[in-house]
């Protein structure tokens, strides 16, 4: 891998620190790594297949991705994998045995996080909206292995796996981004960039080299800590340092607390759903326009009630009853196309912002 390649001197310093020495590569920053994690969402499907078909069978580590997939239904994604590499490309299962060589890719509607020597799949809150969240594997990962781990961040849209790569850095472990100039969706590594958690920015066939050169151990992974997975049933444990704010949880409803780290700005609620500032952003934006939908839906359905309250008053001769009952019925119509009509514009606004992403990718579509 070429210093052309490898643009990790172009960064930004993390929000905290004002130093602008050059990354850190792989061998100034621990040991090899034990432990590859990557995360891709929009875009990220052609990006894998090139990573993982890439890597060489005797890669000495353990490898665990994360995409961004529906909930429902079954993934094909570990097949897809398996048909471009030469490693054992496996769907994960809960306390499954992480193994060098082996791919692990998580599963529909669970976080696939790793719990020692194990890795485990999780079906707890989601985080920034999505099971599986990139986030949780990155953190797990790093609480578990870390200075052995490599974080790896592929095309996608905002900015999941951003805190992840933050928690993976913070514990001595080495960081990458595809780089966004190659990424159909560059947002979620642009937005690490910013953020200052990024040792790397690579085209993913210098990602493979990467790998290959971090990844060099041997023999059974031994974990630093014995990681447990978190029960966010039981509540959150909250510090000193969590600011309580008055927006609410766009899953649940419940209030959000602001926690920080260098570079890093996250929003949780009690029962563990997790946001970036920017997925609070979106889904926020999301959850408002089905609570309008939901209230326009009410004003028509108060609407047709009162129409039917004004025809039987009319019948049983009570005509002023029945005038009240036409004046309600025209105030909730004329609510409800005025609500319709902002919902209407808002649609347009938000189309959009999306034919304007589409135009700015190869395709117009997310992988």
């Amino acid at each position: 891998m070429g210093d052309a390649d490898d643009r990790s001197t172009a960064h930004p310093p993390l929000a905290s620190s004002t130093s602008t020495s050059p990354a850190p590569s792989v061998g100034e920053r621990g040991p090899g790594v034990d432990i590859v994690v990557v995360g891709a969402s929009a875009g990220g499907v052609s990006a894998l297949q090139a990573l993982i078909g890439g890597l060489a069978p005797d890669v000495g580590a353990a490898i665990l991705v994360v995409l961004h997939i529906s909930p429902t239904g079954s993934s094909v994604l570990a097949d897809i994998l398996r048909r471009r590499s030469d490693l054992r490309v496996l769907a994960a299962r809960d306390e499954i045995e992480l193994a060098r060589g082996t791919v692990l890719v998580a599963p529909p509607d669970h976080h696939l996080v790793v719990a020692g020597a194990v890795a485990r799949t999780v079906r707890t809150a989601k985080v920034n909206g999505h099971r599986p969240a990139i986030d949780p594997t990155f953190e797990s990962a790093s609480g578990a292995f870390g200075p052995r781990v490599l974080g790896i961040l592929l095309s996608g849209m905002l900015d999941d796996g951003v805190a992840g790569l933050g928690a993976i850095r913070e514990g001595g472990g080495v960081t990458a981004v595809q780089d966004p100039d190659e990424a159909p969706y560059p947002g979620m590594p642009k937005t690490a960039i910013e953020a200052g958690v990024v040792d790397h920015v690579l085209p993913v066939g210098a990602l493979v080299d990467l790998v290959g050169r971090a990844a060099d151990g041997a023999g059974p992974l031994v974990p630093m800590a014995e990681v447990p997975v978190p029960d966010h049933a039981l509540g959150t444990p909250r510090s000193d340092n969590d600011e309580l704010t008055s927006i609410s949880c766009p899953n649940c409803g419940g209030s959000l607390w602001r926690r920080t780290s260098p570079g890093i700005e996250r929003f949780e609620c009690r029962v563990g759903h997790r946001y970036s500032p920017t997925s609070l952003f979106t889904l926020q934006g999301e959850s408002l326009d089905d609570t309008l939908w939901a209230a326009h839906r009410a004003l028509l359905e108060r609407g047709d009630l009162a129409q039917r309250m004004a025809t039987r008053m009319r019948r049983s001769g009570q005509d002023k009853a029945a005038r009240r009952y036409d004046r309600q019925r025209e105030e909730s119509e004329h609510r409800a196309m005025i609500l319709h009509q902002a919902l209407m514009e808002s649609r347009t606004a938000a189309d959009d912002d999306a034919g304007d992403l589409a135009a700015a990718q190869p395709d117009g579509m997310p992988g």
